[in-house]
C-alpha cells in the first residue's frame, strides 16, 4: 500500500494560492525549486492536453491553474489536485471528486461506466486512484459473464490430436507427442493483457482495502496473460464492443494517469482533462438524452462567408462556423442553437455575456439562419446546490433579429445514481422555459 502523501488543492480559475510555501515545506526545498516543480507539472499537462501555454502560472500573489482539472503527481509523496470551477472544493466529503471522475469518464470514454454505483458503496473515496480502481473493477465484473475472447494460433505437443500436425510427425512422434498447430478461442489476448496490466499498475497506488481486493480479483481472473506489446488506442471487434470503455480506461492507467511516479521519468501529467471540452461534452450528451439524438446536430458546420487569398495563390475557401448543438424545432418549440461557454474567473463579479460571445453567437445565427441562440455556462458553487441540470437565466441580449439567452446549468451531484437522466430532464425543461420566455 502507498505511504502517506501530502495533498495540495487548487480551484481552477480561482484566486492565487501560495502553494510554493507548502511545497517547500513538504519537499524540504526552497521556494524557487518549489515553483520549478509546479511549472514542470504544468508543462506535462500542456503537452498531454495540447495546450500552447503552461496552464499553471506563478504570480506575485501565488499559484493559479486554468483550463484543466484533475490530479498531478509532483513528487513521490506530493500531489496537487485541481477542482473544476463549477465543482469547487468540498472539504467535508469527497463529492466533488466523484462528480469530477464521472464527468471525466463520461467525456473521455462516452459511457456512464460503472461510476454510478460508486455512491452505493460503503464510504466515499477520497482519492482519484480509488475512484479509478473501483470503476475499473466494477466494469470488469459487469462484463465478465461474456468474456473477452479472440481467436489465436498456438502450437502444442500432445498425443491427443486437436489441431493440424505434420504427416512426418504422425509417423515419428516426439517423446511428448505430436507437434501440432491449432486455433484457440480463449481469453489470452492483447485486450485482456492490457486490462490486467492496468490493474497491476493501479494496485500499489490504491489505499482503500476493498478497492485493492477488487483489483486483485481482476488480476487473478485474467491470468495468465503475456505482457501487452504497447499501450495504444485500438478498436475492439464489433462483437466485443461492450469492452471498449474498460479497455480505454486501462490505456489511461498504463499511459500514466498520474498514479505512478518515478523520479526523473515523470512524463505522465496525471489524471487531467480539458475542462471546457468536458463541459461541451456533458451539454451535448444531456441534450441528446433529453431531446433525442435525431433532434440534436452536434458540431455541424455552417458557411458564414469565404476567405480569399491574393495573387499568386488566388485561392478562395469557405469560412465555416461550428456551434456546439442545433436543436431542431418540434411542436411549439422553435429551432435554436445551444453553445457551451466556459472560460471566466470565478472571483469576478456578476455573470454577464461577454461581447466576444455575443459576436460569436451572431455569427452562428447568421450562418445557420437561426435567430435564437442559448449560451450555456456552468453554474458556480453557491450556498445551496440545486438539482443537476437546473437552468437559471442570467441575461438576455436582443440584437435584432438575433436573440441571445445566457443561462447557467448546475452540475454538482451528477455522479449520484440516476442523476445523468435527471440532469438531462432538468436541462431540457429549463431550456424550454428559457426559449419560450424569449419568443413570447
Amino acid at each position: 500500500m502507498p505511504g502517506a502523501r501530502a495533498r495540495l488543492s487548487l480551484v481552477e480559475y480561482g484566486a492565487p494560492v501560495d502553494l510554493a510555501k507548502s511545497i517547500a515545506e513538504a519537499a524540504s526545498v526552497d521556494r524557487g525549486k518549489a515553483r520549478q516543480i509546479l511549472l514542470a507539472g504544468g508543462e506535462r499537462v500542456a503537452s498531454s492536453l495540447g495546450f500552447s501555454a503552461n496552464p499553471i502560472s506563478v504570480e506575485a500573489r501565488g499559484i493559479r491553474a486554468t483550463d484543466f482539472a484533475g490530479l498531478i503527481r509532483l513528487g513521490p509523496s506530493l500531489e496537487l489536485e485541481i477542482a473544476p470551477k463549477f465543482l469547487g472544493l468540498d472539504s467535508s466529503d469527497a463529492r466533488w471528486r466523484e462528480d469530477f471522475f464521472f464527468l471525466a469518464t463520461l467525456s473521455r470514454h462516452g459511457r456512464l461506466l460503472a461510476s454510478e454505483r460508486l455512491w452505493a458503496s460503503g464510504g466515499a473515496p477520497r482519492d482519484l486512484s480509488t475512484l479509478v480502481a473501483r470503476s475499473l473493477s466494477d466494469m470488469y465484473q459487469t462484463r465478465k459473464r461474456r468474456p473477452l475472447r479472440t481467436y489465436r494460433r498456438a502450437k502444442q505437443t500432445d498425443f491427443f490430436l486437436e489441431g493440424d500436425a505434420d504427416p512426418m510427425d504422425l509417423c515419428f512422434p516426439g517423446a511428448d507427442g505430436f507437434e501440432q498447430e491449432l486455433l484457440r478461442f480463449d481469453r489470452s489476448n492483447a485486450w485482456n493483457a492490457t486490462i490486467r496490466a492496468a490493474a497491476k499498475d493501479l494496485l500499489p497506488e490504491v489505499s482503500d482495502a476493498a478497492a485493492a481486493a477488487s483489483l486483485v480479483r481482476v488480476i487473478e481472473d485474467l491470468a495468465p496473460q503475456s505482457q501487452p506489446a504497447s499501450a495504444r488506442a485500438r478498436s475492439l471487434p464489433g462483437r466485443q464492443r461492450a469492452w471498449q470503455p474498460l479497455y480505454d480506461l486501462s490505456l489511461d492507467v498504463l499511459n500514466g494517469l498520474g498514479l505512478t511516479y518515478k523520479p526523473g521519468q515523470a512524463s505522465a501529467p496525471g489524471y487531467v482533462v480539458s475542462t471546457w471540452q468536458v463541459w461541451e461534452d456533458i451539454l451535448t450528451i444531456g441534450a441528446r438524452v433529453g431531446y433525442g439524438r435525431s433532434a440534436v446536430s452536434a458540431q455541424k458546420g455552417f458557411v458564414l462567408g469565404s476567405r480569399r487569398k491574393p495573387m499568386p495563390e488566388a485561392k478562395t475557401s469557405a469560412l465555416s462556423v461550428y456551434p456546439d448543438c442545433l436543436i431542431e424545432a418540434t411542436g411549439a418549440r422553435p429551432k435554436f442553437l445551444l453553445d457551451a461557454k466556459y472560460k471566466g474567473h470565478i472571483e469576478r463579479g456578476p455573470m454577464r455575456i461577454a461581447e466576444a460571445d455575443v459576436y460569436e453567437a451572431m455569427a452562428f445565427a447568421k450562418a445557420s439562419n437561426c435567430d435564437l441562440v442559448v449560451l450555456a455556462y456552468p453554474a458556480l458553487p453557491g450556498a445551496t446546490a440545486a438539482e443537476p441540470g437546473t437552468i437559471a437565466v442570467f441575461e438576455r441580449v436582443d440584437a435584432h433579429p438575433v436573440r441571445i439567452v445566457g443561462v447557467q446549468a448546475e452540475v454538482r451531484g451528477i455522479s449520484r445514481s440516476g442523476s445523468l437522466k435527471l440532469f438531462s430532464m432538468n436541462l431540457t425543461d429549463g431550456l424550454e422555459r428559457a426559449v419560450y420566455e424569449t419568443t413570447a
